[in-house]
């Protein structure tokens, strides 16, 4: 008894340090996404991935408080890892992969302090942490400019689908009054991230097995590419009957929020047809 006694503050002190040591390496880390968080529309959904993980490690607590706490010594060797790989970051001078240590770091604190079967509760929202990391540098270009081209191309037979003479040439869509050019703000791209974001946060709580996960990710990316379509050829379609100026400016924001709000519904459905499907 005596023992116990005398060890607990002892681990107790030792949490509290490798807490303050891993909130020192990450401070950096933490500031730099902050910035991109805030600087870079096409991540601006990273300031809501922690909010959710840590709503679902709130949510867990009773599934925690019925697994025993068992910690065991092989969060250390997570933990190294981990941290090699925020060092290697750090040599690369990567923030994508400083950021993807994070959760590895974490997992290994969390196994080192209340063992293995709690962590395990916890291995979705640690996972979906490394949605706060942002795409290497070179992916975003190499993405966009597919996007933009069968963007360009889905819009063109949309048009002639509906009645509007067009002629496609690269990334140009020439109608008989004007000619829409479909460019980087065009791709979809930003829409697309953050409905993968959305998709894995509901695969991952739907508890319904990895088939419809798989389903809801994949319905995710369907809408995200859809609604990008229909923007840009409802964009030509308004630019022809109206003019230019409807392809431009707030007309043309207010039409994208339109139509990615309303493919957020047949999306709201699958997800609501999956869970109920027994």
């Amino acid at each position: 008894m005596r023992i116990l006694v005398a060890r607990r503050p002892r681990v107790e002190l030792a949490t509290a340090a490798l807490g303050l040591a891993v909130v020192a390496l990450y401070a950096p880390v933490l500031h730099a996404l902050v910035a991109v968080w805030a600087g870079i529309p096409y991540y601006s959904y990273g300031f809501l991935v922690p909010i959710f993980s840590v709503y679902l490690a709130w949510d867990a607590r009773r599934q925690l408080a019925s697994r025993p706490s068992a910690p065991s010594r092989l969060g250390l060797g997570i933990l190294a890892a981990g941290f090699g790989v925020l060092a290697a970051g750090m040599l690369a001078g990567s923030l994508t992969v400083q950021t993807l240590s994070l959760p590895i770091v974490m997992t290994g604190a969390l196994v080192l302090t209340i063992g293995p079967p709690r962590t395990r509760v916890l291995a979705f929202p640690l996972a979906f942490l490394a949605f706060m990391a942002p795409l290497p540098e070179p992916v975003l270009p190499a993405l966009s400019l597919p996007l933009q081209q069968v963007a360009t191309v889905v819009g063109e037979w949309m048009l002639w689908l509906v009645g509007v003479p067009v002629t496609r040439e690269g990334l140009f869509l020439a109608l008989p009054s004007v000619t829409l050019h479909i460019t980087e703000a065009c791709n979809g791209l930003r829409f697309l991230l953050a409905m993968i974001v959305v998709g894995v946060a509901f695969a991952g709580t739907m508890q319904t097995g990895w088939r419809r996960g798989v389903l809801v990710v994949g319905g995710a990316v369907a809408v995200a590419l859809v609604a990008n379509w229909l923007r840009v050829a409802g964009t030509g379609m308004m630019a022809e009957l109206y003019g230019r100026e409807a392809a431009e400016g707030l007309t043309h924001v207010v039409w994208g929020k339109i139509v990615y709000g309303a493919m957020l519904v047949p999306f709201a459905l699958l997800v609501l047809a999956l869970r109920r499907r027994p």
